[in-house]
């Protein structure tokens, strides 16, 4: 069961986890149908390279729609008074990582991306992730980073 987290009252939550988007299932789900499209409409074209390809990527969609559906559960993140834990891997305690923040980059052409960023200082690696593709604002990572750290910190 996902969590919510209580944006009138954040220092309700004991750990904030994040998933991935289901926009990103979403739009899968488009471009399958838009490959769908595309073949049907080749169907008819003798060009056996265009057909072959446009099965192929077909194909190639549905593998991965099928194992983001697999994976739409599955915890990204958990951020709670001990550290942030990714995935599977061994969590990271606060007295390891600093700068923890999201962030938006803006690109030349007018384009932004919020970022999630922290340093693990033992390994000396900077983590970072794209917030698009998780199930959390930037904002709402800025509220559960801040709670988070100051409950360790007290």
């Amino acid at each position: 069961m996902r969590s919510i987290i209580d944006k009138n009252n954040p220092g309700n939550s004991e750990e904030t986890l994040i998933y991935i988007s289901k926009i990103n299932i979403v739009w899968k789900i488009c471009m399958l149908i838009a490959t769908v499209i595309v073949f049907i409409c080749n169907s008819e074209c003798k060009e056996v390279v265009l057909i072959l390809l446009a099965f192929g990527i077909f194909l190639l969609q549905i593998y991965f729609l099928v194992k983001s559906i697999k994976r739409i559960d599955e915890i990204q993140f958990r951020i709670n008074s001990k550290g942030i834990q990714y995935k599977d891997l061994p969590l990271v305690p606060w007295n390891n990582i600093e700068n923890e923040r999201a962030v938006t980059e803006y690109t030349s052409d007018d384009n932004s991306n919020n970022y999630f960023i922290y340093h693990i200082i033992d390994s000396g690696k900077v983590m970072r992730f794209n917030l698009r593709k998780f199930n959390i604002s930037k904002r709402e990572l800025q509220l559960a980073l801040m709670r988070q750290r100051n409950s360790f910190n007290t």
